[in-house]
């Protein structure tokens, strides 16, 4: 690969340590656990990648994500169909990211290469998507063929029927079908930025990241996780905003942290850790230093927002009051769930690094 801005940054992180402390104390008083129903999620979801993913090497791929697993983490409470239905969402997005965010190999040109080609299947998801989700089919011509579904999105499909049929209130459809665009849309920004070989700038980087990581869809899908129905001056305040933002902001930060090594290996450097270098000067410990201390702060700007939104939440009493726990844990096991994979899953390979004190030393 063509030794770019990006790459350049990426490759000079080579043969140093990355050194990230133990993080545990972030999420000590968070909500965790592994749903019981693990083991059959994780039939479900590889019964599922068989039936969509038609690349052999893909769905190989696919499977040694751990979906099952990872989805059991982040809703340890959820009711079986519930959880399904998070799998399945799970497997839409982190397919379609695999299929453009990865290595580059020039002697075969595929979606990660080929800017065209990507932009055509983000439009067609788009189409898709909204037209199932909007109910766009209500004004289309009875006669005419709803969108086709790209292969590379094809699992949207049994997304569907769930979503649509969730009972009322649990689901914002708008917020879902705003929330998916923004990943797709994003997606089409980090991807620029890749194949130009520049980095973006700090602020550049986060105006595309909460969107690209997908988690707003999750949250979207929260009070449906919970089978509630929150009034909605609560599920759409203040606090449920901030709440929103920083639950996406921790496994943000620490997926680039823990995923450092593998995209160091890849030459992907749509990276916080090589943007932050490149952009300051600053060396790779400083680098840590710094997002370490962003994820105590958006941990304590999480934990005020919760509180305040536990507190309006007691101002109804009775179901309410439970079902604004039983939403704001879901956010909670959403963090706790994504670190306890970020660390441990295949995924990353870093599992083995782990030092006796719970602080990783990671050769890059």
């Amino acid at each position: 690969m063509f030794e770019n801005e990006g790459v350049a940054t990426l490759r000079s992180l080579r043969g140093k340590l990355l050194r990230i402390p133990d993080l545990r104390p972030i999420y000590s008083e968070w909500a965790s656990g592994l749903n019981p129903h693990c083991d059959k999620l994780r039939a479900f979801v590889d019964k599922n990648i068989d039936r969509y993913v038609k690349d052999e090497k893909t769905r190989r791929k696919t499977k040694a994500i751990d979906l099952g697993w990872f989805t059991s983490l982040c809703y340890p409470n959820a009711e079986i169909e519930r959880l399904k239905t998070m799998a399945l969402i799970s497997m839409v997005f982190f397919i379609f990211d695999d299929t453009i965010d990865k290595e580059i190999n020039h002697e075969a040109p595929d979606f990660a290469s080929d800017f065209d080609a990507a932009t055509k299947l983000r439009k067609e998801s788009i189409s898709y998507m909204r037209y199932h989700l909007s109910q766009e089919q209500a004004t289309s011509s009875l006669c005419s063929e709803p969108p086709h579904v790209p292969q590379e999105f094809a699992t949207f499909e049994a997304v569907v029927p769930r979503v649509m049929t969730a009972p009322p209130g649990q689901v914002n459809l708008s917020q879902l079908v705003d929330d998916v665009q923004e990943f797709i849309d994003m997606n089409e920004v980090e991807q620029t930025y890749r194949l130009s070989g520049s980095l973006p700038s700090v602020e550049e980087y986060w105006t595309y990241r909460h969107g690209v990581g997908a988690s707003f869809a999750y949250f979207t899908m929260h009070q449906y996780v919970n089978d509630i129905c929150l009034p909605g001056n609560l599920a759409s305040c203040d606090e449920v905003r901030i709440m929103r933002i920083e639950a996406s902001t921790q496994p943000l930060i620490c997926n680039d942290l823990y995923s450092l090594k593998k995209e160091v290996i890849e030459d992907t450097p749509t990276n916080l850790v090589p943007i932050m270098i490149a952009t300051s000067g600053a060396s790779l410990d400083s680098v840590v230093h710094d997002l370490i201390e962003q994820l105590y702060s958006s941990a304590r700007k999480f934990t005020a927002a919760a509180t305040s939104l536990r507190a309006k939440g007691r101002e109804y009493g009775g179901d309410v009051q439970e079902q604004t726990d039983m939403f704001i844990r879901s956010f909670e096991t959403f963090q706790t769930g994504c670190f306890e994979f970020f660390m441990n899953s295949k995924r990353f390979g870093v599992k083995d690094y782990k030092q006796e004190d719970g602080s990783y030393i990671i050769p890059l």
